[in-house]
């Protein structure tokens, strides 16, 4: 099962019973994130899913996460073979800036395994300033990797898969990652730095965010204006009405229509170009 120019989907464990909705056109895939990801993993080929299955522990995120010279999981890679997960994915922890230590550990035992992706969550540094130090190091150890970038400033695309990510999960394609993974609500598109402040409070339903084609971000629902959408969801209706539709609802759309924006970006004969031109 080939992972090539897939735009995959990122959910949670507890959107298992969704998840196949959202990724159920061609080109997709999903990313289970959570501990349990290959439980999620074996739920999804169980009920027949097909495509592409990844699961990402994600130990790399929140308050407690661990740094990057943690020991990867053995029983972990092995539990998502099991499952049959497309390629399994090291549970790794952050690597900070300037953190070599933990760049070459993670990377030094990902290698002990075949085909297994060495999930690399780096400072944004890493994709700034340090930018050839982590090509050249990747490049060195052979082995395939999906980044995670900790939110910071703009950065010019890298032609690596990307997982927990928004808008710059298409860039990454555009500029030749093999595949790249956007998340279904806002704690999936980001890595955020700790201690972060958590912005505009909770909400009935938790912080829903629709995908605006002609914007190319997400905004929150409360924000929309009177635009319409043709998806085969909205169904030229307004875009303001997803203010008060379920999240399972406001996830479809985004999912239709960023599945219209890639097949734009696979069709495209010059894709750097391409985007470019989108996000001039």
């Amino acid at each position: 099962m080939d992972l090539r120019d897939r735009l995959l989907v990122q959910v949670s464990v507890r959107d298992v019973y969704d998840a196949v909705t959202l990724a159920g056109h061609p080109g997709s895939g999903l990313v289970f994130t959570g501990q349990a990801g290959h439980d999620a993993v074996r739920m999804a080929r169980r009920s027949g899913y097909d495509g592409p299955l990844l699961a990402d522990r994600r130990r790399y995120a929140g308050s407690a996460r661990v740094r990057g010279t943690a020991r990867l999981s053995a029983d972990w890679i092995a539990d998502q073979v099991e499952a049959g997960a497309t390629a399994p994915l090291t549970d790794s922890g952050y690597i900070g800036k300037g953190d070599h230590e933990s760049l070459h550990a993670t990377l030094e035992q990902a290698v002990q395994w075949d085909s297994v992706i060495a999930v690399l969550p780096v400072h944004p540094r890493w994709v700034a300033e340090d930018r050839p130090v982590l090509l050249r190091t990747i490049a060195d150890y052979g082995t395939p990797v999906a980044l995670v970038v900790e939110d910071g400033p703009p950065y010019r695309p890298l032609p690596l898969p990307l997982l927990s990510a928004g808008v710059p999960a298409l860039a990454a394609l555009a500029h030749g990652a093999e595949w790249a993974a956007i998340g279904v609500r806002e704690v999936l598109r980001h890595l955020y730095p700790e201690p972060h402040e958590i912005r505009g409070g909770w909400r009935r339903g938790g912080a829903r965010s629709a995908f605006v084609p002609e914007r190319l971000e997400f905004v929150p629902v409360e924000r929309l204006s009177d635009g319409t959408c043709d998806c085969s969801t909205c169904r030229g209706r307004p875009l303001r009405r997803l203010a008060s539709a379920e999240e399972i609802e406001v996830n479809t759309h985004n999912a239709k229509v960023l599945h219209r924006l890639h097949n734009r970006l696979l069709r495209s004969t010059h894709r750097e170009r391409w985007w470019r031109e989108l996000t001039a």
